[in-house]
């Protein structure tokens, strides 16, 4: 028995430390992405010249402040709450990606003879689906956790649960819009 536990706990250990180095990755892949956008910003839109050095200095500065703040300000607590945050609005933002991109590489007028063939889309949809749903019932459990262990009065509870279950269905309808509109301009030459 103890042979299992220490098996358990060293399996969870790699799982966390594999949720860390993945974290810390992705944390530094979307940094990358944003300073690099700030840079084309400031260099092509604003037409602002300045040496790259400085230029690389103040946009990397732009993007870790936030964070920053609230690593001062809410330490480690806050840090983890930010997290959590963050990964709730990436769970609503990412199906509005996944959807347009899986339709775009998969028609035929978007992407001539290049689209995906029908065992690639079948894939893709069935993961994107799953992905989608796994997003939304972690929103929605989350949520009734939330409403559920809430100190708030009764009527307060219900009104918030009315108006989340609406944008709720707003959202979804959101989705299923996206997944069935069809495309009408040709893109392909």
């Amino acid at each position: 028995m103890q042979r299992f536990d220490l098996e358990l706990c060293v399996f969870i250990a790699q799982g966390s430390i594999s949720y860390g180095i993945s974290l810390l990755a992705s944390g530094q892949s979307s940094t990358i992405t944003g300073t690099y956008t700030d840079q084309y910003i400031m260099q092509g839109f604003l037409d602002i010249e300045m040496r790259i050095w400085l230029r690389n200095l103040v946009t990397r500065c732009i993007a870790i402040y936030p964070s920053l703040f609230v690593a001062i300000i809410g330490g480690t607590t806050g840090s983890g709450r930010l997290i959590i945050i963050a990964s709730m609005i990436l769970s609503l933002e990412l199906p509005f990606v996944l959807v347009p991109l899986i339709k775009f590489n998969s028609s035929s007028t978007k992407m001539g003879p290049d689209n995906n063939s029908i065992y690639v889309i079948v894939v893709l949809w069935v993961l994107g689906l799953g992905v989608i749903g796994m997003n939304v019932y972690y929103l929605s459990t989350s949520f009734v956790t939330w409403i559920i262990h809430s100190s708030f009065p009764k009527p307060v509870m219900v009104l918030i649960g009315v108006m989340v279950f609406r944008v709720m269905a707003f959202y979804v309808i959101s989705l299923i819009y996206l997944m069935f509109r069809k495309d009408r301009m040709m893109t392909f030459d």
